[in-house]
């Protein structure tokens, strides 16, 4: 029983964490609903219809990692604006649809506030970002855009559109 109620709970946290953050504008697959602990939502396509490729299983230009850099660094930004961390955020967990990155799996959010480990999972998931990206834009391997998220929303002042220096 006690399992089964951990089970239900972590279900419930996901799928809470997920409609949070498609509300605060982040880019994930719309939910459709949570029934008998099932979650329907959207699946991400390419442009021929299929499943989305994830970030690790493409290749890209410069510019194309330097745009996604930026798009995803603002995303993690809203979500901590929301008081959440991914905690797995990688080149795993982040799909590319025709019209850019769509971050998924949320089975280990946690709050940015409530997790002693918070912060280190903060950096983790921005570094991953980082190091994916910089296999194709080399320059953004010298980016520190998760120390600086977490110093502004440490003192809370974090906007969705604070300015970030990297």
């Amino acid at each position: 029983y006690g399992r089964k109620q951990q089970e239900t709970a972590w279900k419930n946290t996901e799928v809470e964490a997920l409609y949070a953050l498609r509300d605060a504008g982040v880019r994930v697959p719309e939910p459709h609903g949570y029934f008998h602990g099932v979650l329907v939502m959207e699946l991400v396509v390419d442009a021929d219809g299929h499943s989305a490729p994830r970030l690790g299983e493409v290749e890209l230009s410069h510019d194309q990692a330097c745009g996604f850099h930026r798009f995803l660094v603002r995303q993690v930004v809203k979500m901590l604006c929301v008081g959440l961390i991914h905690g797995d955020l990688s080149e795993y967990n982040v799909l590319v649809a025709p019209d850019g990155p769509v971050i998924i799996d949320f089975p280990q959010v946690v709050s940015a506030a409530g997790n002693n480990a918070a912060r280190a999972m903060l950096l983790r998931d921005v570094h991953n970002l980082r190091d994916t990206l910089a296999r194709f834009a080399p320059a953004l391997a010298a980016t520190h855009y998760g120390e600086e998220m977490w110093a502004l929303f440490e003192k809370g002042e974090l906007l969705p559109d604070s300015p970030l220096t990297g």
